[in-house]
């Protein structure tokens, strides 16, 4: 990691927005996608609603998010986050002052909201500290190149290789996606 480090020098952010609502939508938006392709969708899709409240989200149209790029599916689950969030059915301040096994239980609650989606919230929105996305193919990758590891040995070494990044592990994940880009430029 050392070497990351070095190589990467400071973080930037990603997928933290203006407002926990704003972030789930963004983590919705990148799910299964490269993040250059994450955030040409988010342009777009961002564009339509400039404010991007939750009550006028979940009146916009369909197809217009679809127009933006989204999948049926996803517009589906930010249209339903947003209907939750205005109904005052999702609260997050109440889920920043959870802690991280009951954070993502609530944050599981949210359609579409899977285990990578739950680890990125925590990650860049509550700035937990002792994350790791242990399914994200783009750590899966940067752990392989790093270690030397064939992909097949991934699942069997990296819990050992993460633990030794506790109680740091979500800066590990920052660092680990920011080398990618490094090393493969």
């Amino acid at each position: 990691m050392r070497r990351v480090i070095a190589a990467v020098g400071p973080l930037r952010e990603y997928y933290r927005e203006r407002t926990d609502f704003e972030t789930v939508t963004r983590i919705i938006v990148g799910q299964q996608l490269s993040y250059a392709a994450a955030t040409t969708i988010w342009g777009r899709v961002r564009a339509l609603e400039p404010r991007w409240r939750a009550a006028t989200v979940a009146e916009l149209a369909p197809e217009a998010l679809r127009a933006a790029g989204l999948s049926r599916s996803k517009t589906d689950f930010i249209l339903g986050a947003a209907r939750r969030v205005a109904d005052g059915d999702l609260d997050f301040r109440r889920v920043r002052r959870l802690d991280d096994a009951a954070a993502a239980e609530v944050l599981r609650g949210i359609k579409g909201f899977g285990p990578w989606s739950v680890e990125m919230y925590l990650i860049f929105a509550l700035d937990r500290p002792d994350v790791f996305s242990v399914g994200d193919a783009g750590l899966r990758r940067a752990v392989c190149s790093l270690y030397a590891l064939r992909p097949t040995d991934y699942e069997r070494r990296i819990g050992p290789l993460s633990d030794r990044w506790r109680p740091w592990r979500s800066h590990a994940c920052r660092y680990l996606w920011a080398w990618l880009e490094v090393d493969a430029g």
